[in-house]
């Protein structure tokens, strides 16, 4: 049969085209007939009875087809409404059941660790600061690390850290970066968190002054691509630059190593230079945590360049933080940095977490080169905690976890 479909007047003409039957006997000549053929006269067939009962298949299966059949002709009749209707009762079930399953995965991974308590900032956050300041340090120790990203590229997040832990596993409240380092790397569940396993790093770390010496092990696998080295290099930064000023890599035999993709690691990698002021974009992981993050490591020699670069969307990975359609300009004063919006801006216009992310990708960004930022023109005098009245306070970490050691 032809795709198209047979409607009501194509039927009846079809009918009309076939021949007419017709029979002039009548009732008592036809049972006559039969009655002489011994239609009546034969004993009726006997039926075996199983001896086994069971499922009888066959009418189940044709009841099934059959089933089957109305249904599909009675969706053909009632159309597409009928059939989006049906579409959209499957997809509901699906999502109902892939929520099931995600809500399953978290109470295992929950279980799995109910020591450690965790916060990723997801894009529905509503405004909640993600920046460390100096003044939320009193009684807590900041750690700082960076994570391997889905993209292979290192996120810095922080965790406050109670003194009264840290000096429980240390014996001191003071301790160096590196200390703090070795002692709770290890211990961080990192795949929990939503990143890949990397730390604590391969080899051995040592202190030398403001200077860490880092021993590398042959297979330590740091430089199989470029990516594996912007990582690593990536790494040393967002977890030591608050402390050192470089890091000397080393072989195992404490020569100079030696990378496949740069050669001899002759010069030592800074930790505090104009090779580490960046600007901040918004990254966002595949389990949809968002983190503000340096935008493959490109640097800035001046603030101005940096912040101008962030008002472009950079690439498919790193998006910019700038509110969409919202144009500023930016003066360089010192130590405190004028960001003037060309109009004024009404922050209740917008997304909560879009705007706490403009702000803070900001305020990270002037902190690269150790500046603050003062606002202008912006409707609101106070916003979620922040006094726009006057410069804001510079942030020392951003991207902070909640983690109970």
């Amino acid at each position: 049969m032809k795709k198209e479909r047979w409607d009501e007047e194509n039927l009846e003409q079809l009918l009309k085209q076939a021949p007419k039957v017709t029979d002039h006997r009548t009732k008592d000549e036809i049972f006559n007939r039969l009655k002489d053929e011994g239609a009546f006269s034969e004993e009726p067939p006997q039926i075996q009875q199983p001896t086994q009962k069971g499922i009888r298949w066959a009418p189940l299966l044709v009841s099934i087809a059959s089933l089957f059949i109305i249904v599909l002709i009675g969706a053909q009749f009632l159309g597409n409404d009928q059939s989006i209707s049906m579409e959209n009762t499957f997809d509901m079930a699906t999502t109902e059941s892939e929520e099931s399953a995600k809500m399953s995965r978290a109470g295992d991974a929950t279980s799995k660790s109910e020591s450690a308590t965790i916060s990723n900032f997801s894009m529905d956050t509503q405004g909640q600061q993600t920046l460390i300041y100096e003044s939320q340090l009193e009684g807590v120790t900041l750690f700082k690390i960076g994570l391997a990203g889905d993209d292979a590229e290192s996120v810095p997040v922080s965790i406050l850290i109670p003194n009264e832990v840290v000096v429980d596993k240390l014996g001191t409240d003071k301790p160096t970066a590196l200390e703090l380092y070795k002692t709770f790397s290890p211990l961080l569940d990192e795949q929990m968190l939503g990143f890949n396993e990397y730390h604590p790093l391969k080899g051995e770390l040592r202190e030398e002054g403001n200077k860490l010496i880092h021993t590398l092990p042959e297979d330590h696998g740091y430089d199989t691509s470029s990516a594996t080295l912007s990582n690593y290099f990536g790494s040393l930064v967002d977890t030591f630059g608050n402390s050192y000023e470089e890091v000397q890599i080393e072989d195992a035999n404490g020569k100079i190593a030696y990378f496949d993709h740069v050669g001899e690691m002759g010069q030592s990698i800074p930790l505090k230079s104009e090779q580490t002021q960046y600007n901040y974009f918004m990254y966002q992981m595949r389990d949809g945590a968002v983190y503000l993050s340096p935008n493959f490591r490109m640097t800035f020699p001046n603030v101005t360049d940096a912040i101008n670069n962030m008002t472009t969307e950079a690439n498919d990975i790193y998006r910019t933080v700038i509110l969409p359609g919202v144009s500023l300009t930016v003066e360089d004063k010192g130590d405190i940095v004028t960001v003037t919006f060309d109009q004024a801006l009404d922050l209740e216009q917008y997304d909560p977490a879009q705007v706490m992310r403009m702000i803070e990708g900001l305020l990270l960004t002037a902190s690269s080169f150790d500046k603050q930022i003062k606002f202008e023109q912006i409707v609101q005098e106070n916003w979620s905690g922040f006094d726009f009245t006057k410069p804001l306070e510079k942030p020392v970490s951003g991207n902070i976890l909640f983690y109970n050691f």
